[in-house]
């Protein structure tokens, strides 16, 4: 074993604890890798940048340009607001034809798009049904990821897999070489969810209110502003009464009027009444130096309803402006008009210190506003509203041309006209010049972080592949699988594609494993796309924890979840599909 081998080895180990850790950005992550590799002298400069035009990359890109284009003509919100009122039966019914529209938006769209339109549209079906969200959005991530593993095109791993085995001179797979066994999948997945994983699935009941769920209420208190008060004549912003104290400004009532969420220039009067929301502690300190009345009696009528104000939950979603930034970093207050009284992460509720609070993925935010301000906010597509908010429906004048272009798209890839590649890139071409999507919609609202995974650790893949290391964990699996035959060693790639997806994310997992996947099928004499299909559906069965997947930490929270409901619910899953791919992937690609 080379010098060579060890250090690659010893990188990738380090960026798989990093990964799991969780401490740093996953990009960030990624893109020290290539560095750290180029530095070393295993890569040259060419072989450290060449994620960046690799043929996953560019495709991934183009698939996210071209799903934002459908979802800016409103042709995907369409399809989500005829979901909610079509006449689909009873509530089984209703969910079970549900589930079938994701499943065959999927296999053209990614996963998370999907699952962004049809979350809120769930979460409805749930209320109507008298039923909690947690036996409804669970079978939407997990048929919504089974409907992506349906053509080449419906998953960034799909492309991944693709892109890295044509870039190794294996180029048979097409748009849909893997649709027979994708369904076969599917189905399986189907009859599970609607039989055994309906009674697993956990029974959360909410709470019968907002504020009761996120416990605010006893929070919340009013303060009255004497003469003498410090505070007078200063602005909110001057005070800065959220950093001192951890405290929000929810109403301000000067008389007759009332100004909800107010901003941060916004003057202190004497008489005013202030609704301020904080820890107990931290409210009487501000109410002590500020020299604040305690108030006489509680407004009767609550938080939710004052002053024409309202609360609404918002879902934290893929390349919103808040991941890793906070409240403060985005000004949200004055931009959205709107006031943040807590948040969940993860299922823990966070009510202090909010404007500190560093954002992820799949973050509840409950939002404090009118209705016009809490409208603008939901249409800004980096949040997902949970539950009903009224929004002005535009008009969609090229919402035929984006599904125009789309049908173009995958006609072309699918018929051998033009690869999936080429046939993306014109898409996302034709997407700019005929106004569908905005150049600077693109910089915006795509979701950049996969794009710098992908060109991050595909130099890695190069790296074990040239230093031997990759040769040297092929030889291995292969000594260990031996008595296993080939079946036993498609049920190792795909359950050690299962088990790393669960710790680092589908796309790096797909990275690393390719590959191996293809030496290890050389030395043991099995058809190369066996293996690498194994690792395609491997990568996409994320379903045993929370966070091996972006559409899963999006339901996490508003679903009421926990992670043994992921492992119950997803593990058994996980099995059933392992079984099933094992047994028939030899089916479809035999040596």
């Amino acid at each position: 074993m080379t010098f060579e081998i060890v250090f690659v080895l010893g990188l990738t180990l380090a960026a798989l604890v990093l990964f799991a850790l969780d401490r740093l950005r996953l990009d960030q992550i990624a893109m020290s890798v290539p560095v750290v590799l180029l530095l070393s002298g295993i890569l040259t400069p060419a072989e450290a940048v060449s994620g960046l035009s690799s043929r996953a990359t560019v495709t991934v890109g183009s698939m996210l340009v071209l799903g934002l284009g459908l979802r800016k003509t409103g042709l995907v919100s369409a399809i989500g607001a005829w979901a909610r009122t079509a006449p689909l039966g009873g509530k089984y019914s209703r969910m079970f034809a549900l589930c079938l529209i994701c499943a065959l938006l999927s296999p053209f769209l990614m996963t998370t798009a999907v699952v962004l339109v049809f979350l809120p549209v769930f979460v409805a079906l749930a209320e109507q049904a008298k039923e909690p969200a947690s036996r409804y959005l669970m079978p939407l991530s997990f048929v919504s990821i089974l409907g992506g593993t349906v053509t080449l095109m419906g998953t960034s791993t799909n492309l991944v897999v693709h892109g890295e085995a044509m870039r190794r001179g294996f180029d048979e797979l097409h748009m849909f070489s893997i649709t027979p066994l994708g369904l076969i999948c599917l189905a399986v997945g189907l009859l599970y969810l609607f039989t055994v994983g309906r009674v697993l699935l956990p029974r959360r009941i909410r709470p019968p209110d907002l504020s009761s769920k996120y416990d605010i209420r006893r929070f919340v208190t009013e303060l009255h502003v004497p003469e003498d008060s410090p505070a007078n004549g200063r602005s909110l912003a001057e005070l800065k009464w959220g950093e001192r104290y951890g405290v929000t400004v929810l109403d301000i009532e000067r008389g007759e009027q009332e100004i909800t969420a107010p901003h941060g220039d916004r003057h202190i009067r004497p008489g005013d009444v202030l609704y301020v929301q904080g820890a107990a502690e931290r409210l009487l300190e501000l109410a002590r130096r500020q020299r604040l009345e305690t108030p006489r009696e509680r407004k009767e009528q609550g938080l939710d309803l004052a002053g024409g104000g309202r609360l609404v939950e918002v879902l934290v979603a893929p390349g919103s402006s808040l991941v890793s930034r906070t409240l403060r970093d985005l000004n949200f207050a004055q931009r959205y008009d709107a006031a943040v009284l807590a948040i969940q992460h993860h299922g823990v509720t966070v009510t202090e210190r909010l404007a500190e609070v560093s954002f992820r993925v799949g973050d509840l935010l409950l939002v404090h506003g009118r209705a016009n301000a809490l409208g603008r906010l939901v249409e800004d597509p980096g949040f997902v509203p949970v539950g009903e908010v009224k929004t002005q429906v535009g008009s969609r004048p090229r919402a035929g041309v984006a599904a125009g272009i789309m049908v173009a798209v995958v006609l072309s890839a699918s018929l051998g006209i033009l690869d999936i590649m080429t046939a993306a890139l014109t898409g996302v071409g034709l997407m700019v010049f005929t106004r569908c999507v905005r150049v600077e919609e693109i910089y915006a609202e795509v979701e950049w972080l996969v794009i710098f995974v992908l060109a991050g650790l595909i130099p890695l893949g190069v790296a074990l592949e040239a230093t031997g290391a990759a040769e040297l964990l092929a030889h291995w699996v292969v000594i260990l699988t031996a008595p296993l035959g080939e079946v036993g060693l498609i049920a190792a790639f795909y359950l050690v594609t299962v088990l790393m997806t669960a710790i680092v994310s589908n796309a790096a997992t797909a990275v690393m494993l390719t590959p191996v996947a293809i030496l290890a099928a050389t030395q043991a004499g099995v058809n190369p796309y066996a293996l690498l299909i194994a690792v395609m559906f491997g990568a996409s069965a994320s379903f045993v924890t929370p966070f091996g997947y972006q559409t899963n930490v999006m339901i996490y929270g508003p679903g009421g979840y926990r992670f043994s409901d992921f492992l119950k619910v997803g593990g058994l899953l996980n099995l059933v599909l392992l079984i099933t791919a094992s047994f028939l992937i030899p089916l479809f690609w035999p040596s």
